[in-house]
């Protein structure tokens, strides 16, 4: 028996932040391909003869929000991973919480960006853009819905502040 009897809801509960960062790290990297597709698409479409899909505004600030919101969930990420090594999964729980919502969101906006860039190509088959959007949609949903997730971070913070735990938590 691992840890002992009755502990293995505890032991389960170690293991799922690491589960959380893996997964996380992928979503990262699936952004990262999708980003690339979308980069391509708006330099190589022509809207009109010499003039690229890229040139206009609303494409650009498409780009431009997708690579800042990958940096960002990156930098959560190694941050998570940081404090995991630094302090326990324990002590972590709420930066896990934290990435878990946040990088589900961003791979969710940059995959429906990068399929707006596409138009309708981006959902054929010949694109990986409605595979990953059809199934990486649950990235919010499973492992705990985004909404337990945040409820979860704003009880710790709350408390810092003083917020006694309600009845419902």
């Amino acid at each position: 028996i691992l840890l002992g009897e009755g502990r293995g809801f505890e032991i389960a509960q170690g293991r799922l932040g690491p589960g959380r960062i893996h997964h996380c790290m992928r979503w990262i990297g699936i952004c990262e391909r999708a980003f690339d597709l979308m980069c391509r698409r708006a330099v190589t479409r022509e809207i009109a003869p010499g003039e690229p899909l890229g040139s206009r505004p609303a494409v650009q600030d498409r780009i431009a929000e997708s690579r800042a919101e990958i940096d960002a969930a990156r930098l959560l990420v190694l941050h998570t991973a940081w404090r995991i090594d630094r302090e326990g999964a324990h002590a972590a729980r709420e930066d896990v919480s934290l990435i878990k919502f946040q990088v589900a969101g961003v791979l969710q906006r940059v995959l429906d960006r990068a399929i707006q860039v596409h138009g309708a190509y981006g959902l054929v088959d010949e694109t990986p853009l409605g595979f990953w959007w059809r199934h990486e949609r649950g990235a919010r949903i499973y492992d705990g819905p985004d909404e337990v997730h945040k409820a979860a971070v704003a009880r710790r913070i709350l408390a810092r502040y003083g917020l006694e735990p309600g009845p419902r938590g």
